[in-house]
């Protein structure tokens, strides 16, 4: 009884897997599905607490596969992320001294402290500090910078996030704790678990009609995907 109360109440799509990109399409689906079938109006309240949530992903995922020059939809590995991190920090550092006033300018030494060399040595594990600073400087010089440099030099931390949050779901680091996780994605999660049990609560006991509003193989692998079991009495 205690395992059936956990999986009802528990935030399953806090789970490893399911990365950003697989939990946005799937909730962008599901949205679709409960638009479709809104003839009576019957899912507005639905439809309303899921479209922001929705909207705000999708902009953040848009805005930095735009800024980083990726194809839409496109999951980068976390090493294929280093990777780009490094590459640009280094392309861009006589771009970035040129702007701020040269290589021994003290803004240049909020960029790059310990020189181009930190970030191109960088382990791991130091990448979220990294990603913070350049941050937090790109921010505080943005007047100096061109806004296109700003705004991908900025996006590496929402896609930092992004791909950290994914990263600690398939090592199974989960955390209940919203400061922990990628604020964005854990709102989708929230307004799709209120979509299921208000679902659940217009058509108790009718899971075959429930299914059709979400289509769970969207979130997984192709070798993890699952239909519902079959049952006579539905």
């Amino acid at each position: 009884m205690k395992l059936i109360f956990q999986h009802l109440f528990s935030n399953f799509f806090n789970t490893k897997e399911i990365t950003t990109t697989r939990l946005y399409n799937f909730a962008k689906d599901s949205l679709s599905r409960f638009q479709t079938q809104n003839d009576t109006n019957d899912y507005d309240d639905v439809i309303s607490y899921l479209e922001e949530p929705i909207n705000r992903l999708n902009e953040k995922i848009s805005t930095v596969d735009v800024a980083l020059g990726l194809q839409f939809g496109k999951t980068m590995t976390v090493d294929q992320f280093i990777r780009l991190f490094k590459k640009t920090m280094s392309d861009k550092e006589g771009v970035i001294a040129d702007a701020v006033g040269g290589f021994e300018s003290p803004k240049y030494k909020e960029f790059y402290p310990h020189g181009v060399s930190e970030y191109s040595n960088a382990p791991k594990r130091e990448l979220t500090v990294l990603v913070e600073r350049v941050y937090t400087v790109t921010g505080t010089n943005a007047a100096l910078l061109s806004p296109a440099l700003v705004t991908k030099l900025q996006a590496f931390k929402s896609s930092w996030d992004m791909n950290r949050t994914d990263q600690q779901q398939q090592k199974g680091e989960v955390s209940e704790d919203r400061d922990e996780r990628d604020v964005v994605r854990v709102d989708v999660e929230i307004a799709l678990l209120k979509a299921m049990h208000a679902l659940g609560v217009m058509h108790p006991g009718n899971r075959n009609h429930c299914y059709t509003f979400f289509d769970f193989n969207l979130l997984f692998p192709l070798s993890r995907r699952t239909t519902p079991p079959s049952s006579s009495r539905d």
